[in-house]
């Protein structure tokens, strides 16, 4: 995997994150407004679980939480990278233009003003971000490869 598949992964991992926790939110919201009604209760022949809907709900959510870990496990896994390549290249603005862009998912305008550039100065600058961490390799990037050694 390159540095673009990988930033673009975490980019898309925030993006499913959010929807993950917006489900899960709707789940536990449709749940609470449930009240108890009538129509639950058993009537006539056939077997009724009252409970049926509430336990898949439960199933649903516990699947749903644990999604959410591995897209957090993977937003974080950006942000060490980000953070190793701000450490590997204090003097460039390459680990906030991947925080800004991947991490945050922020759109080129929003990234911009984070920066205080213009949108094209940023996506140069991830652009040679992206170059260096290819260079470098993605472990070695989040090690903070080349860092000078602090006294």
């Amino acid at each position: 995997m390159d540095a673009r598949e990988f930033f673009e992964s975490v980019r898309a991992a925030v993006r499913a994150r959010e929807r993950c926790r917006r489900r899960i939110e709707a789940m536990r919201a449709a749940e609470g407004l449930r009240g108890a009604s009538l129509s639950a209760l058993p009537s006539g022949g056939g077997v009724s679980d009252p409970m049926r809907r509430t336990d898949a709900r439960i199933d649903a959510e516990a699947q749903a939480v644990r999604e959410l870990a591995q897209y957090d496990e993977a937003v974080s896994d950006g942000y060490a990278v980000a953070r190793g390549v701000r450490a590997a290249n204090p003097t460039q603005r390459w680990g906030d233009v991947l925080e800004a862009r991947y991490c945050m998912d922020a759109q080129w305008e929003l990234v911009a003003r984070i920066l205080g550039v213009s949108a094209h100065t940023a996506q140069q600058d991830a652009a040679a971000a992206l170059d260096w961490v290819d260079l470098v390799g993605i472990a070695a990037a989040r090690d903070g490869c080349g860092q000078a050694e602090l006294f």
